[in-house]
């Protein structure tokens, strides 16, 4: 690494059980499902090669499990328990070394989560203890069983170690077995694995044996603990601390720090960055282990304060690589501006459907197009009509390859939608996505034109001049029902970026009238935020219903302390004549009368259409909210595969 490089810490060597790490940036444990019957596929193998290729040092495998009883009937997590495994694990650490990087892989049995997917095998514990997160109480596991769960763990390790691993990783945090054995919370029993510290430690120490008897000397071993599990009853820093001493005292190479439980660990863009600093300060102080912090750390910056200060050895992320693998190399040549940056908002990362994929990373889960990247053959003039996040990307990959592109936006900033989005408490990242888009605009010399808005006549010159033509004129906010007339209303959109002019009232009524996602909630908390008294109400049957599972919890519970009333079930009805608003009960009931308010009606979005093309032709394409509006991860992934096509 040169010596005028920006973060000397963070790309400094590190030796760790005998194997010297290149840096200090750890890719995390982030499962791909791309994955056939327990048995990692080709994509699989090429996602860690472009994590490899982006400079990381260490790359920890995730959601790897090490027993039948721990499968999911979609069998998308790998199953190191069959021998089948080691030819692909083989083909992944060979990627993985190509590179210069380290391989690990995390090895996990779920206990009585089931992380959303159904089983064929029932849940188990070591006591019957249900969690609110799955329908079924676990079967209390009998000593028996243990014991056989314990061998996966040996056979597991023992084919990961014979596929050339450089070592592997216990998942002991975020409420999975091994945690439930740890925590009292989960741990009720009375026999040898139940009451004190040592007797709850026992399956814990039963799994570092097996699988150290399992590896040759010279492989890494570590084990994740969550330093904070941040629910009623469960372990804390200061419960952590002696587990962590514990297993220093076995002979572990690392210890990784994070917070949470299952549904609660994947920090999303409301919460604060690097959360779990301080609990890997702790733990490294009391253990003198070599320590791994992650948990919602997104650049090279903070990542070098974290070693500099010494809190912890290595720092690991995993969306933020997700979503620019390149960040390493980009980070220590100093290219930060071209680092495409997480937003945090745990959409298409989280979902799974049927396999990881990146709201602002086309080729995650989709593979690199075959021309992304590669000079055309014939230079065209392209223009794009829209800068938002589905014109900026088209541009951005089509300028790439060689085009002439000119982009049109009809408002002096560029982000569309996403920018009001932005505007919203706590959502301020999702600009993140605009910015480096647009910062890629200058030195591909795209011809960005701001406050050059394209009507009917601009358009028809535009089709006879251009060669290729891309239409992502984005969409509004859905127009009011008309029975709401004579009524203060406002869209969300208002509402987020302000107090609406001339309305004189402080109560305000906001509805999500079938959407289910972030606008009205933001508008809610904006509201609140500014003093008003808030009542959110949907006719849907759940609040927030398509808002991730990740950032639900911590939405309601901010709205809840804010002061906002929430009813589901309920629709908002009124009577023109006298002025008066009602919530309806959708199912029966009475209905709930509501003071003089400020109505903000919210229905999905409406595409902008004013050109008179929804559909694509020769030489022209229709993409983004303007087809049907939807999320960024469409627009984007809309915007590399037009841009790559011209």
């Amino acid at each position: 690494m040169s010596a005028n490089s920006p973060f000397p810490e963070l790309f400094s060597p590190l030796e760790l059980g005998g194997i010297t790490l290149k840096n200090r940036l750890v890719a995390l444990p982030a499962g791909t499902s791309l994955v056939d019957e327990g048995i990692p596929t080709h994509g699989d193998v090429e996602h860690f090669e472009r994590l490899a290729a982006g400079g990381v040092g260490m790359i920890v495998g995730g959601a790897t499990v090490v027993h039948p009883t721990t499968t999911l009937r979609s069998r998308k997590l790998v199953e190191a328990y069959q021998e089948a495994v080691i030819p692909a694990t083989v083909e992944k650490v060979k990627a993985v070394h190509r590179h210069g990087s380290r391989m690990i892989t995390q090895l996990v049995h779920l206990g009585r989560e089931f992380i959303g997917g159904e089983s064929d095998s029932p849940p188990v514990a070591p006591s019957p203890i249900k969690t609110v997160r799955d329908a079924y109480p676990p079967h209390e596991l009998t000593i028996g069983e243990i014991e056989d769960i314990v061998e996966g763990w040996r056979v597991s390790a023992e084919n990961l170690i014979a596929a050339g691993v450089d070592g592997l990783e216990i998942h002991a945090a975020h409420g999975y077995l091994v945690a439930q054995f740890m925590s009292p919370l989960t741990n009720r029993r009375t026999d040898c694995f139940g009451g004190s510290f040592e007797n709850r430690m026992r399956f814990g120490r039963m799994v570092v044996e097996a699988m150290r008897s399992a590896m040759p000397a010279g492989k890494i071993l570590g084990v994740r603990l969550s330093g904070e599990e941040e629910i009623p009853g469960g372990m804390t820093i200061d419960d952590c601390l002696p587990i962590a001493e514990f297993y220093a005292g076995l002979g572990v190479d690392y210890l990784s720090i994070t917070h949470g439980t299952r549904g609660a660990y994947v920090k999303d863009s409301t919460q604060p960055d690097a959360v779990a600093v301080p609990s890997a300060s702790r733990v490294r102080a009391a253990t003198g282990l070599t320590t791994l912090v992650g948990q919602r750390i997104r650049d090279a910056a903070t990542a070098e304060h974290i070693i500099k200060h010494g809190h912890a050895d290595l720092v690991g992320m995993a969306r933020a690589l997700i979503a620019d693998p390149e960040l390493p190399n980009k980070s220590a040549t100093n290219r930060l501006l071209e680092i495409r940056g997480c937003l945090g908002v745990n959409q298409d990362c989280r979902a799974f459907d049927p396999h990881l994929h990146c709201a602002v990373n086309a080729e995650v889960g989709r593979g690199r197009h075959p021309q992304a990247g590669v000079r055309a053959t014939e230079t065209k003039d392209v223009y794009v009509i829209g800068g938002g996040p589905a014109g900026l990307e088209a541009a951005r990959v089509a300028a790439e390859r060689g085009h002439r592109v000119s982009l049109f936006e009809k408002s002096t900033e560029l982000g569309g939608a996403v920018r009001t989005a932005a505007a919203s408490p706590h959502r301020s990242t999702l600009i993140d996505v605009i910015d480096y888009l647009g910062n890629e605009m200058r030195p591909l010399k795209v011809d960005v034109n701001l406050a050059a808005g394209i009507e009917l006549d601009d358009f028809a010159e535009i089709r006879s001049i251009a060669d290729h033509v891309v239409v992502a004129t984005g969409s509004r906010p859905a127009p009011l029902p008309t029975w709401l007339d004579g009524f203060a209303t406002a869209t969300v959109d208002e509402v987020i970026i302000g107090d609406p002019p001339g309305v004189d009232v402080r109560d305000a009524v906001i509805v999500d009238d079938g959407d289910g996602f972030w606008p009205a909630y933001n508008a809610a908390e904006a509201l609140a935020a500014r003093g008003w008294r808030v009542t959110l109400a949907t006719p849907l049957t759940a609040l927030c219903s398509r808002v991730p599972a990740e950032s639900a919890g911590p939405l309601l519970r901010r709205l809840g302390a804010a002061g906002v009333e929430l009813r589901v079930a309920h629709a908002l009805a009124a009577d023109p004549g006298s002025n008066a608003l009602t919530l309806e009960p959708e199912f029966g009931g009475e209905p709930v009368s509501v003071p003089e308010s400020l109505v903000v009606w919210h229905q999905p979005r409406v595409p902008v259409t004013h050109l008179g093309v929804t559909t694509a032709e020769k030489a022209l394409d229709v993409i983004g909210d303007c087809v049907t509006p939807r999320r960024i991860g469409h627009a984007i992934a809309e915007g590399y595969r037009v841009g790559a096509e011209i």
